[in-house]
């Protein structure tokens, strides 16, 4: 579905993201890890044209991805940014309306948001609630929920568990393979690569703004020297 072709991006005279080439199949969770700084987030920026590439192409479904994010989101590609970027002075219901902002199915929007309650119950108890007096689990929660009221084809995912308690860990990577199960591919930047690996279908281990390698998860766990090297110890 998702085809990114010898993408490069730069800050300044600075490249963040050389030459990048990956895939994501239909109902596949892919993973790009790496450390701080690899390049992994300009890598979902570009994608999804948040951020200007200096080269290389994207392809979604055959077509080339639109130069602007809105045009992006059309299509069917979703991101939840680092850092969950929620309205923190809108209501629970109303950030998840927002997400919902490109469907004029007053039906379809009501039964996505039954669909997304029903995969997130705290967020029907809050749902009066400011995004901002939520805890950042539940935060998280409202990011990926409000993702998810779009419908995408295709969603990416920006460190979802950064910040967070081991135990709302646990719970934000059941919903990942929940939303994995309903056939929903996703892309998934994560730091935590053991929890990423025990879901992805494949993976790709990025450094300095490069692949340094891909293959599936028994493989890529099975050499010491990447664990070390790239994923920790």
């Amino acid at each position: 579905m998702l085809k990114v072709e010898n993408l490069s991006a730069a800050y300044g005279g600075i490249k963040a993201v050389k030459n990048v080439s990956l895939e994501v199949k239909e109902g596949e969770v892919v993973s790009v890890l790496g450390a701080n700084g690899a390049g992994k987030t300009t890598l979902l920026k570009c994608i999804c044209s948040a951020m200007k590439k200096s080269g290389g192409n994207v392809f979604f479904n055959g077509k080339k991805m639109p130069e602007k994010p809105h045009d992006v989101a059309k299509m069917g590609v979703v991101l939840v940014p680092e850092g969950r970027l929620i309205f923190t002075n809108l209501t629970v219901y109303e950030n998840l309306m927002a997400g919902a902002y490109l469907c004029n199915d007053k039906k379809e929007v009501q039964d996505n948001l039954e669909r997304v309650y029903n995969l997130f119950p705290i967020l029907r108890e809050r749902k009066n609630q400011f995004g901002g007096h939520l805890s950042g689990g539940e935060q998280q929660m409202l990011a990926i929920a409000r993702a998810l009221m779009a419908r995408p084809k295709l969603i990416m995912m920006d460190e979802p568990s950064l910040g967070l308690a081991p135990k709302i860990v646990s719970h934000i990577f059941e919903i990942i393979e929940k939303v994995k199960s309903e056939g929903t591919p996703i892309l998934l930047v994560e730091q935590n690569a053991y929890k990423a690996l025990s879901i992805s279908d494949r993976a790709y281990i990025m450094n300095v703004g490069e692949i340094v390698k891909e293959g599936v998860p028994e493989e890529l766990l099975k050499d010491r020297s990447l664990i070390e090297a790239y994923l920790g110890s």
